[in-house]
C-alpha cells in the first residue's frame, strides 16, 4: 500500500478531528446564523435601531432584571471556568430579548484592544456613540446613549460612570499580548484565567460606576465587552480547542461538558459551537475601521521578532511563511498607524481581587506573564502597529 502524500495525510487528519468534533454536536446546525458586528460598523439606521432597542429594555425593566440576574450569581460565575460559558449564555438571552422588540436587532461587540493605548479616547466612548466618563462628584453620565437614565438595581440611582486614573484610564491589554493567549493556552483552566484576569478585570474596573459593581450589565458596555470576550474565546476554539472544557467548577468540583450552566438549566455542550442549537450567530472577522490589521499583524510580527522570542510568545505565527506568502497587507493603513512601543497594562486593584474572590498566586501569575511579554517585545524592538 502506497503512502498517503503529505497533503493527504494533513486532509486525513483534519477529517478525523473534525468528525471527533462533531461527534460531541448533539444540537442541530442553524438554518441560518447572524453575524454580530463591531460597534463602530455599524451603519446610521443600524445605531438607531439599536439605541431604540435599548431605551425599549430600559423602560420595561430588563437592565435591572440582568443587572439583578449578574448579581445574584456573581460569586458562581467569575474565577472559574463557568466564566465563559456562563456569559456565552447570559449575553445571548440578552439579546434574544432585544429581538422580541424588533428582531433585526444584533448585539455588537466592542474590540476593546484597538483602543487599548488611551481607552478614554475611544471613539465608542463619544457623545455620538455610549458616551464618556460620568460628570465629576456624581458620576451621572451626561451624554451617549444611556445620558441622564435612571437604574432600577439595586435601587433607584443615576447610570454612571467614574473612569479609572482620574478619567484617564491606563492602557489596557495590546492585540498582540492577547493573540499570545490565543496561541499559547492548552486548557481551559489557562485561557479563562488569563483574559478574566487581564482584559475582563481592567475594563470593569478603568469605565466604573456601575461597571465597577456585581450590578455591571447596568452599563450597556458590559454586553459590547462581554460580546467580545466571547469572540476571544471562539478564537481559542477554532484554534484546536472546540470543546476543551476543563478546570473548576463553581463549587472546587472538576467541571466538564455536560455540567450545567450556573443559573441556566442546560449543560454547557449546549453552548460550545456557534451555529448549533440555539447559538445562531458568528463575529466579523474584519470589522471596517481596522480591516486587515489581523493579516498585518502577522506580517509583523514575522518580519520584526528573533525566531526564539516568536517562538515563544507566538507559537502558531512562528509556523506561518515569510511575510510575502501571508495574507496581503494594505499599505496606507500600516502608514496611517506608525508603530510604537507596547507600554505596560493596567493591572487588577487589590478591591477588585478581594471583591471576586480570586487567587492571587494566579493574579500574580498573569500579570507577571504581562510585564515579562512587554519587556521581551520591547528588547526585541518591536513596534505596534495598534
Amino acid at each position: 500500500m502506497k503512502l498517503l502524500s503529505s497533503s493527504l495525510a494533513a486532509a486525513a487528519i483534519a477529517l478525523t478531528a473534525l468528525n471527533a468534533a462533531n461527534a460531541q454536536q448533539t444540537q442541530p446546525a442553524c438554518s441560518s446564523v447572524y453575524t454580530r458586528p463591531e460597534i463602530l460598523s455599524l451603519s446610521a439606521s443600524q445605531w438607531t435601531l439599536t439605541k431604540s432597542v435599548l431605551s425599549a429594555m430600559q423602560r420595561d425593566g430588563w437592565f435591572g432584571w440582568f443587572a439583578y440576574l449578574h448579581n445574584n450569581w456573581f460569586g458562581s460565575i467569575h474565577g472559574n471556568s463557568q466564566f465563559f460559558p456562563f456569559h456565552r449564555r447570559f449575553v445571548y438571552d440578552w439579546e434574544s430579548v432585544g429581538k422580541r422588540y424588533n428582531n433585526a436587532f444584533v448585539q455588537p461587540y466592542w474590540d476593546e484592544m484597538r483602543d487599548y493605548r488611551t481607552p478614554a479616547s475611544s471613539q465608542v466612548l463619544t457623545s455620538n456613540w455610549l458616551g464618556g466618563n460620568g460628570q465629576s462628584g456624581s458620576w451621572c453620565v451626561q451624554n451617549g446613549n444611556q445620558a441622564g437614565w435612571t437604574m432600577s438595581f439595586p435601587s433607584n440611582h443615576c447610570f454612571s460612570r467614574n473612569f479609572g486614573n482620574n478619567g484617564n484610564p491606563t492602557s489596557w491589554y495590546s492585540p498582540e499580548y492577547i493573540q499570545s493567549f490565543i496561541q499559547r493556552d492548552t486548557n481551559m483552566a489557562t485561557f479563562r484565567s488569563d483574559i478574566e484576569y487581564s482584559l475582563h478585570g481592567v475594563v470593569h474596573i478603568n469605565i466604573g460606576g456601575d461597571m465597577l459593581q456585581g450590578y455591571s450589565p447596568n452599563d450597556w458596555i458590559f454586553m459590547l465587552h462581554h460580546a467580545n470576550l466571547d469572540r476571544l474565546w471562539w478564537q481559542w476554539q477554532v484554534n484546536g480547542y472546540l470543546w476543551t472544557m476543563d478546570g473548576p467548577n463553581s463549587d472546587g468540583s472538576a467541571i466538564n461538558l455536560n455540567t450545567n450552566i450556573a443559573y441556566y438549566n442546560q449543560p454547557i455542550n449546549t453552548v460550545m459551537q456557534l451555529g448549533y442549537g440555539s447559538m445562531c450567530y458568528q463575529y466579523a472577522s474584519n470589522p471596517i475601521r481596522r480591516r486587515a490589521l489581523d493579516s498585518t499583524l502577522q506580517n509583523k510580527l514575522i518580519n520584526s521578532l528573533p525566531k526564539d522570542v516568536l517562538s515563544t510568545w507566538f507559537p502558531d505565527t512562528a509556523k506561518l511563511p515569510a511575510a510575502s506568502a501571508v495574507a496581503s497587507v494594505i499599505p496606507e493603513l500600516v502608514a496611517s498607524q506608525p508603530g510604537k512601543s507596547i507600554p505596560f497594562p493596567a493591572t487588577l486593584t487589590q478591591q477588585w481581587i478581594n471583591m471576586h474572590h480570586y487567587n492571587q498566586a494566579d493574579v500574580n501569575r498573569v500579570q507577571n506573564d504581562a510585564r515579562n511579554f512587554v519587556n521581551a517585545m520591547n528588547k526585541a524592538g518591536y513596534k505596534s502597529p495598534y
